[in-house]
């Protein structure tokens, strides 16, 4: 069958009009994908080269808190303290009344004078056969065992004198002078203070990222000493978070100053000074994109707020950053979150400042 030239005219109208329309509808679709902005969050490149110190709020604490007592019974004849003051390391503070104990030992050594004597006349004898071996050797052993109950005796006298075992700050008396103890009731209770020791609450995520090569310095500075600074060092820290706060107790030691009396219970700020960075960079972990062969990239905010692609390499991470050691450079911006979708070219806009 043949179509007239009048038939054919219509068809080839209807023809051009569905092209001219495709190619509208596509030059729309383009349009709009070009006008679109996309929503994203938006992050900027820093260099661990800048790292911000930390401050936290500290306690004075003592290094330990003992409650000291006798080791042997007796009456409380003399207890020389004040509570508040710091005692020197050795100093005597308390003493029972000894002459039980000074008259044991000098019994204890009489008989083992006494016995002495005896054993070296038995040797003689036994050497010529006056005595029988066993009876020179039951003499031995009782000199052996009176030479043990002297340095018993002796080791008792010695505890009826108490002593300060370190450099000590005397909180409490618990006894009063002229009274009857008993071994092991404590009679004072002491304060370590033979350092400084200082008690900060330390958030879990540093605690887990930050060792001591990363550290420059650990200062304490006290209101009471404006302008002071202190040197500190770790000593220890709980191995278990605080259940509300989920932070860790670290303890920090400096050697006491001179003529200054921090006593426990103070208040210290602390600054924990961070080391200069190697140069390389951190940036969120979902920032951080990877295409169809696996290899990493993210992507760039350009001036005009379209996006490019960057491959990146990454390093090391703590669970929310990363660090990346190569394809970035300081202060570039780049898509923190939202770039699921994004594309060479996209447009976008910040809608929360990261």
């Amino acid at each position: 069958m043949k179509l007239s030239v009048s038939s054919r005219a219509p068809l080839a109208l209807l023809m051009a009009a569905v092209v001219i329309l495709a190619g509208c509808s596509g030059s729309e679709k383009e349009e709009q994908r070009a006008e679109r902005l996309w929503p994203v969050k938006v992050a900027t490149v820093q260099s661990t080269n800048k790292v911000a110190d930390r401050q936290f709020a500290g306690r004075v604490k003592a290094v330990q808190s003992v409650d000291l007592s006798f080791q042997v019974g007796g009456k409380l004849d003399k207890l020389n303290l004040r509570e508040g003051e710091i005692i020197p390391k050795g100093t005597l503070i308390a003493e029972l009344d000894d002459r039980d104990y000074r008259r044991r030992v000098k019994e204890a050594r009489v008989n083992v004078e006494l016995l002495e004597k005896t054993l070296n006349r038995q040797r003689s004898l036994a050497s010529s056969k006056v005595i029988s071996q066993q009876q020179l050797d039951e003499t031995e052993s009782n000199f052996d065992l009176a030479k043990v109950t002297l340095e018993r005796a002796e080791q008792d006298l010695a505890y009826t004198k108490l002593t300060v075992p370190f450099d000590a700050l005397a909180t409490r008396q618990l006894v009063e002078n002229y009274t009857n103890v008993q071994p092991g009731q404590p009679i004072v209770r002491l304060q370590n203070i033979s350092e400084v020791r200082i008690q900060i609450s330390v958030p879990e995520k540093m605690l887990a990222t930050v060792n001591e090569e990363q550290i420059s310095s650990v200062l304490a500075e006290f209101e009471f000493l404006p302008g002071e600074q202190f040197a500190l060092q770790y000593r220890e820290h709980q191995a278990e978070a605080d259940s509300v706060t989920q932070t860790y107790a670290v303890e920090l030691g400096m050697p006491r100053p001179q003529n200054v009396q921090i006593l426990p219970g103070m208040t210290a700020r602390v600054t924990v000074k961070m080391k200069e960075g190697s140069g390389d960079f951190w940036i969120p972990l979902a920032a951080v994109q990877s295409n169809s062969e696996g290899k990493p990239y993210v992507w760039q905010i350009n001036e005009d707020q379209s996006v490019s692609k960057v491959q990146v390499a990454l390093g090391r991470t703590n669970g929310e950053a990363v660090q990346i050691t190569k394809g970035l450079s300081a202060a570039m911006k780049l898509v923190a979150a939202g770039g699921q979708h994004l594309y060479d070219g996209a447009k976008v806009r910040n809608y929360v400042q990261h």
